[in-house]
Order: structure tokens, then C-alpha cells, then sequence
């Protein structure tokens, strides 16, 4: 046996856990759309986060493009967010079901009640101001 090697299986010492990163993302479907040339484009959030979103959809726009989306949410309410594209991804019918065809967009603006939902969904509270 190597010294090495028996050290570390002899050692009743405990292993400490990896500590789980905290994400900023929740998993979320809301209706989306968008207007792209001519037409109304639709997807489902898959996840939001402070700085971002990943849109499930059979549209794809190109990675770089600047795009202006309203998410509809279940009171009826629409945010109007403001981002770019910066990954794609686009798979087969068949590899729908297990993996998410859509795209990621960074955002560079939102209104306060979307970061509001946020902190609904993180169970934040606001401190008073007044």
C-alpha cells in the first residue's frame, strides 16, 4: 500500500460536504412573447434570474440580437424586459422532452415588478423606506 494512499483511507477524520452554490435561478413557465420581422413569436420561460432568462421555443433568434419580450404572468400582468441573445441552442423534436430547444437572454432592462417576482419566488422582502 502506498503511504499516500493509506493515510487517506485509514483517516477516520470526517470529509467535510461540498458546499451547494446558491442559485440564482428558479425554474418558472411563463408565457412569452416577442416580436421578430413580421411576426409574433411565442415560448415558455424555463428559468429566470436577476440578469437573465432562458426561453423555450421552436423560434430561434441569432445569438447578438437585441430582442424586446413580454412575459405574461398568471394575474394577467405583462412585464416588458429588454435583452440579448447570447446562447442558442437547437435540437431535435425527440430530445425535446429531456432537453430545453430555446435560447438564453442576458437582460439590460426590466421594470422593479419584475425584480419584485423575483423576490417572491426567492421569498425576499423588501425593506421599508418610508
Amino acid at each position: 500500500m502506498l503511504a499516500g494512499t493509506s493515510f487517506a483511507l485509514e483517516s477516520r477524520k470526517p470529509i467535510p460536504m461540498v458546499q451547494k452554490r446558491f442559485s440564482t435561478r428558479r425554474k418558472r413557465r411563463y408565457l412569452v412573447e416577442w416580436p421578430a420581422e413580421d411576426n409574433l413569436c411565442t415560448g415558455f420561460t424555463e428559468d429566470i434570474s436577476p440578469t437573465g432568462i432562458f426561453v423555450r421555443s421552436a423560434y430561434i433568434p441569432r445569438v447578438g440580437a437585441v430582442l424586446a419580450l413580454q412575459l405574461l404572468l398568471p394575474s394577467g400582468e405583462k412585464l416588458c424586459v429588454r435583452g440579448r441573445v447570447i446562447r442558442s441552442h437547437r435540437l431535435p423534436q425527440q430530445m425535446r422532452s429531456v432537453l430545453p430547444s430555446g435560447f438564453a437572454i442576458r437582460l439590460s432592462e426590466a421594470p422593479e415588478e419584475y425584480f419584485q417576482l423575483l423576490a417572491s419566488l426567492f421569498n425576499l422582502s423588501f425593506a421599508s423606506t418610508g
